[in-house]
């Protein structure tokens, strides 16, 4: 974990980096960047637009196996999600308040990790599952994700109700089913 953090700190300085490159050019401060940023994700269309984007952009360079069905796709999706939740729940709330942009990763990771112990596949082949079948457009797994980024930012607005609004302002959490993006 501590591995996990330190690349994420580089990557955060990195980012900060060219950020105020990008910024200086644009002729813009971060304020303005942030507070439209917080606007535009707000806007259902460009967080449909934004999460489209990024599962494009996550597209697997395998097949899915063939014995990875749409249904069995989507009922390992429900399982793996529902576990992952659970268990970042019961042993790694605390991660929240450190951290609430690992949250999706972490339950991801989680969630990916269950397929893979349970069923045997790797992250690439069900990934490759997840976009044959195009679960990201089914709407019981579309229900099933609001549902447990509510379930979280409930959870967030307890711990600490300011990480409710960092969590909204992430698009509320962030959420999608593992591997489709964050």
């Amino acid at each position: 974990m501590e591995a996990l953090k330190s690349g994420v700190q580089e990557e955060e300085k990195a980012f900060e980096g060219s950020s105020r490159i990008m910024f200086d050019k644009l002729c813009i401060t971060q304020e303005c960047f942030e507070r439209t940023q917080q606007e535009l994700m707000n806007d259902p269309y460009v967080s449909m637009q934004l999460f489209n984007l990024g599962i494009t952009m996550e597209q697997p360079s395998i097949e899915a196996p063939k014995d990875l069905t749409a249904e069995k796709t989507v009922d390992l999706v429900k399982q793996s999600n529902e576990f992952a939740f659970e268990k970042f729940k019961k042993d790694f709330m605390n991660s929240m308040a450190e951290d609430p942009m690992m949250v999706p990763i972490m339950i991801s990771c989680i969630a990916h990790d269950w397929v893979n112990i349970n069923h045997k596949y790797s992250e690439e082949e069900f990934k490759a599952a997840l976009f044959q079948h195009k679960i990201y457009e089914n709407p019981e797994i579309s229900n099933l994700m609001q549902q447990k980024q509510m379930e979280l930012m409930m959870l967030a607005a307890q711990q600490n109700p300011m990480m409710m609004q960092q969590l909204a302002a992430m698009g509320g959490g962030g959420m999608g089913a593992p591997g489709m993006g964050f």
